[in-house]
């Protein structure tokens, strides 16, 4: 049977980019990893951490890195025995090596670290496609607030997570 979350049920879940955007297979340059505690048929807590890693191997090219931490609420509705729909809310924080650049005079800059903390809202669903595993999408609206390279930018923004998620229960 397709049974639903119930409480006690913890779920683990990957994201990856297949190939829906005319993009390399598997594009996504880092890793996200999300684990859900039920604590009952409805609500479930979340813990996400996320590792980005570019490089190149250009002359005086350092690797960019970011690493983020996150935590949220989960409301599920009824749904169906296979479809588990939700909203939620949720915080992050990240911290990340930045990337050098240049100032207006040409200069080359070193690269400072950089720093953000963001909180949103979200709307998901996740279709169970075999008992106990499922892929999933999410959409969502966030405020975003980073720092880095002497520059302080802000973000108010939604939209979907092109993001597969693909997870199991335990």
């Amino acid at each position: 049977t397709f049974n639903k979350p119930a409480e006690g049920d913890t779920a683990f879940e990957m994201q990856f980019m297949p190939n829906l955007d005319g993009a390399a297979m598997f594009a996504d340059a880092g890793a996200t990893v999300t684990m859900r505690k039920f604590e009952s048929a409805t609500k479930a807590v979340r813990w996400s951490a996320s590792l980005d890693v570019n490089g190149s191997d250009a002359d005086d090219s350092d690797a960019v890195w970011n690493l983020g931490l996150g935590y949220g609420i989960e409301n599920h509705f009824s749904g169906s025995e296979r479809l588990s729909t939700f909203w939620g809310y949720g915080a992050n924080v990240e911290i990340g090596s930045g990337e050098a650049s240049t100032d207006a005079d040409g200069n080359a800059l070193d690269a400072e670290t950089s720093f953000g903390v963001g909180a949103g809202v979200f709307l998901g669903a996740d279709y169970y496609i075999m008992p106990k595993v499922y892929v999933g999408v999410e959409m969502g609206y966030g405020l975003s607030i980073n720092s880095g390279n002497d520059l302080m930018t802000y973000g108010l923004s939604g939209g979907v997570n092109g993001m597969m998620r693909v997870g199991f229960r335990l």
